[in-house]
């Protein structure tokens, strides 16, 4: 039986396919299995993926419809057979001490400990520039820090070894469609959270990352946040630091869609939403600035966010926000 199950979850990705599965079977730790999902593409990837059938460290669930990354990242775990699990998604890749470097801090701490994580690096995939996101950074009893520090940083999906027992104790919530890096949130509420300093994984950042897609995500945020107030590990102090963490979630929503050009009653809603949650985000930078760009016309945003992304430059960034703005998903009125 192997000690660790590194789920790797694919979507028509097959030009860095072959990466990710690389990168899983090039780690310094052997003792792995990898389990490749395919969700349904039709690109080609499940081809790459097929050609692994005969190693043994590799099983393979090949579907041919696409259904919600929740239930998939269920079954994969149900599936797994290691003590720990790792997720990868199929445009990442990990790096070669990964598993060796979390499981090593498994071993040294109690059994109570249900997540190792860390910092992930970013590459353009354009240029090969790399940057190190920022991350949460705390160790311990993790949930107000997760709350009130998420502005560093998030815990990335693909950085943490997880403990099997703590993601069956707290399964995805299949009613949306990626419920993600919220699942810490909940996990948080029962488990002890372990920070290694250092970047272990490389997220790629090609312009059509499903994370731009904000407005739903910021749908499937709100239906995560009412899963973690609606836990019975949630104690009654904590329910105010939910609060402010989805007014400021909003205020964000509300700042990034006022960049990307996502529908201004919807910008606006997010924003009545965050006042609502926490008045004092009246007075956020981002909240003000959201409410400033959702009332200007709309060549006056697009040279507003021109300008912005020439005096502040991300390396992530190959394109100018006009380019973007098909990313931020506009809902019906």
């Amino acid at each position: 039986m192997p000690r660790v199950s590194v789920i790797l979850n694919c979507f028509n990705q097959a030009d860095y396919v072959d990466d990710a599965v690389a990168s899983v079977l090039a780690q310094t730790y052997a003792d792995l299995e990898l389990l490749a999902v395919d969700n349904g593409s039709t690109d080609g990837t499940a081809q790459r993926l097929s050609r692994h059938a005969d190693d043994p460290h590799v099983r393979l669930f090949l579907h041919g419809d696409n259904v919600s990354i929740s239930r998939r990242f269920n079954e994969a775990v149900a599936a797994s057979r290691g003590e720990f699990v790792s997720f990868l998604y199929s445009d990442d890749r990990l790096l070669p001490h990964k598993l060796e470097r979390q499981l090593a801090r498994f071993d040294a701490l109690p059994a109570d400990i249900g997540v190792v994580y860390g910092p992930a690096l970013g590459e353009n995939a354009a240029t090969g520039e790399q940057w190190t996101y920022g991350s949460v950074g705390m160790s311990g009893d993790v949930f107000a820090d997760l709350m009130l520090r998420h502005t560093r940083g998030q815990i990335d999906m693909v950085t943490p070894l997880i403990r099997r027992t703590a993601l069956l104790e707290h399964p995805f919530d299949e009613e949306v469609f990626a419920e993600g890096e919220a699942i810490f949130l909940r996990i948080a509420l029962t488990h002890q959270f372990s920070y290694i300093d250092e970047p272990l994984v490389v997220l790629r950042d090609h312009g059509s990352n499903a994370g731009k897609a904000i407005v739903r995500n910021a749908e499937m945020n709100a239906r995560a946040l009412d899963l973690v107030r609606a836990h019975p590990a949630l104690r009654p102090e904590q329910r105010p630091l939910v609060d402010r963490y989805q007014a400021r979630l909003l205020s964000n929503y509300g700042w990034q869609g006022a960049r990307l050009g996502a529908d201004r009653r919807w910008i606006r809603r997010c924003l009545r939403s965050a006042l609502r949650l926490a008045p004092l985000r009246a007075v956020d930078a981002r909240f003000v600035g959201a409410a400033v760009l959702s009332s200007l016309p709309s060549a006056l945003t697009v040279a507003a966010n021109r300008l912005g992304h020439r005096l502040r430059p991300h390396p992530g960034q190959r394109t100018l926000v006009a380019e973007y703005e098909g990313l931020a998903e506009r809902p019906s009125p």
